[in-house]
């Protein structure tokens, strides 16, 4: 009888052993997921900063070249700069250039809403695989790999 107990016991333990295993790899992923998602929404906050400060700098009558110190600046905490991660389109209907994209990443700018000529729109767009993000649930089926933060803001010239 007191054999049986013991072997009930162990096989329990067993079982015991395997369920803590299975709960602490959904917990791991679970983490993973909530830091991966938090980042993202973080340098979501950034890349929309960054549109609304260059919209406005560009309204004061900044360049696309200034605006593209603007937009570094802004970024050099995440180690990401205008280039082949991230990209800026400056639209300003007065312009000589009307629409003047800089950085090497695709990036279309809204085609609505139509800018008046007192308007300017700037559109900041990131890879999502660039800088600080970590693709560590691409196995899991949550691929960051080709998507982009596309942010547009409008300003009114001063």
């Amino acid at each position: 009888m007191a054999l049986h107990r013991r072997f009930r016991a162990a096989r329990r333990r067993g079982v015991s052993t395997f369920e803590s295993i299975l709960v602490l790899v959904v917990l791991i992923i679970a983490s993973f997921a909530a830091f991966q998602f938090g980042l993202a929404l973080i340098v979501k906050q950034t890349v929309s900063h960054a549109a609304t400060v260059a919209a406005r700098e560009a309204a004061k009558g900044a360049t696309a070249d200034e605006l593209i110190c603007v937009v570094n600046r802004l970024f050099q905490e995440y180690r990401m700069q205008i280039g082949p991660d991230v990209s800026l389109v400056l639209e300003d209907p007065t312009a000589v250039i009307p629409i003047d994209p800089r950085g090497s990443l695709p990036c279309v700018p809204p085609a609505t809403p139509i800018l008046d000529s007192d308007e300017v729109r700037v559109t900041v767009c990131v890879s999502l695989t660039a800088g600080p993000f970590v693709n560590i649930l691409k196995f899991y089926g949550i691929d960051y790999t080709g998507r982009t933060f596309e942010i547009s803001s409008v300003a009114t010239k001063e």
